[in-house]
């Protein structure tokens, strides 16, 4: 699989070098054969131009076959440029619709010029240069034959004629093959550094996923002390510490799934073993029959304490899978709390709390789940009840307007929450003291009140210090 994987990348990759240089190939082939083309003509055209400045000096055909010096410069010159291009020169004079060359052959002929021939001379008297294919088609092949004309001056801007180069298109032509060899050595070799250059590239990319891989079997296996070690850069490195942020978080969540199935089996247990001693207690008659009340009366008691830990159970499990779906409905919050401290008074009286509810006299109204608020407002009330044992007791509950939300405070004048318990206290079956906490409640109250909260877009806050330990939530106004 890691294989297939790194030949697809290196193909990709290579199908890419390869796609480049064949486009980059063809561009310099296309362009440097038609800069070969363009300097090749333009080496013929200034051998037009030599012919064209040995005749400066003369005004007629004639003195050219009559000056011996010239006569053999210019044959010798004619006989290179046919050798060397495959091209026959021209000298034109030409008068009254009429032309007279002379050629290689040194033969001098006359002739009465087409019209497009005309037109093509009158261009050249006036000092233009020409280049025409086609233009003469008495010519062998006459119409794949380039004639290229330059102006033959006499004095300083006197045109007399003409020196027209008449060349094979295909001579002019430079050849692929050519052209080919100049190019393909350094192809080669770009090709030969693009293939390592995918090769290594393939690998680089290929490596993090190895090491991806492998961690992710590790994981498999039950082994999430693994980290995926890559330092690639770019979106790579960002997916393996996206997979290391994950491991931390799974074996966050496995640390807790075992805290908290331990926890769960020793609440369990506490009670079971508890009404199992005292059950068999009472049938080996170990227990005399006048204290059998007490005895009933602290199993019926564990039974209850058992049952709360399997509803709180399957309430936290309900919210947790989104199996408790909230009832929204306006109601008044100030009349709820009212009617949680009226259930709370025979415990309020007993440890001699003195209560102040800063409750308004209008309604409060907000927009929740009445009952899931009540249970939230309980439990914080009987949280805070129940740990206040000393004298002045106080509790304070509060709900006012802020803005859009009314905010609930709950808070006590009992000991407070230690700072390192703070963070954890909202997590299950974590008790902050727990040497004075055994026996007392699930643990799961606090996560379930956060849970609801939650799912009701809101989150419970606490604060704790010395004078007071204080909770607060908020809840949508009802419009």
């Amino acid at each position: 699989m890691r294989r297939s994987l790194f030949w697809r990348t290196f193909g990709v990759l290579l199908a890419a070098v390869l796609t480049t240089i064949a486009i980059f190939t063809g561009v310099m082939v296309a362009s440097r054969r038609q800069a070969a083309q363009d300097s090749y003509e333009a080496e013929v055209r200034r051998q037009a131009r030599e012919v064209a400045e040995y005749m400066a000096n003369l005004s007629a055909l004639s003195f050219v076959q009559s000056n011996a010096t010239m006569r053999s410069v210019i044959r010798s010159k004619i006989g290179d440029i046919y050798s060397t291009y495959n091209a026959d020169i021209w000298i034109v004079s030409y008068d009254s619709g009429t032309v007279q060359y002379l050629d290689k052959s040194w033969n001098t002929t006359r002739f009465i010029a087409t019209e497009a021939v005309m037109e093509q001379l009158s261009r050249i008297q006036k000092g233009e240069e020409i280049r025409v294919t086609g233009l003469f088609p008495e010519l062998e092949d006459g119409d794949q034959i380039v004639t290229i004309g330059v102006p033959w001056f006499y004095g300083e801007n006197e045109v007399v004629g003409a020196v027209l180069l008449h060349i094979p298109v295909g001579s002019l032509n430079v050849g692929l093959k050519s052209v080919l060899l100049q190019v393909l050595p350094p192809a080669v070799l770009a090709l030969l550094l693009g293939t390592a250059a995918a090769v290594f590239l393939a690998r680089s990319q290929i490596r993090p996923l190895k090491e991806m891989s492998s961690a992710v079997r590790e994981f498999s296996k039950g082994d999430l002390t693994r980290r995926v070690d890559v330092n690639c850069g770019g979106e790579l490195e960002e997916l393996a510490d996206s997979i290391n942020r994950m491991a931390e978080e799974l074996s966050r969540l496995e640390d807790s799934r075992r805290s908290f199935v331990a926890n769960v089996s020793h609440e369990l247990r506490s009670p079971i073993t508890c009404m199992r001693g005292y059950v068999q207690a009472m049938q080996d008659g170990v227990i005399p029959r006048e204290d059998m009340p007490r005895y009933y009366q602290i199993v019926l008691d564990e039974t209850d304490r058992l049952t709360a830990l399997v509803n709180d159970l399957l309430d936290l499990s309900r919210l947790e899978s989104g199996k408790l779906p909230l009832t929204l409905a306006p109601f008044d919050i100030n009349e709820l709390i009212r009617r949680v401290l009226i259930n709370f008074e025979p415990r309020i009286d007993e440890k001699k709390i003195a209560v102040n509810a800063q409750l308004g006299e209008a309604p409060l109204t907000v927009m929740a789940d009445a009952n899931r608020i009540n249970q939230v407002v309980s439990n914080i009330i009987d949280n805070a009840v129940k740990f206040m044992d000393g004298e002045d007791n106080r509790l304070t509950v509060r709900a006012v307007r802020e803005g859009k939300e009314a905010r609930v405070t709950i808070a006590n004048n009992g000991p407070a929450i230690a700072e390192a318990d703070l963070p954890y206290i909202f997590e299950r079956f974590y008790k902050a003291d727990k040497a004075h906490t055994s026996g007392q409640g699930t643990g799961l109250g606090l996560s379930i009140c956060q849970r609801i909260m939650q799912q009701h877009g809101s989150k419970i806050e606490v604060r704790s210090n010395a004078f007071e330990t204080a909770f607060e939530f908020a809840l949508p106004l009802a419009e």
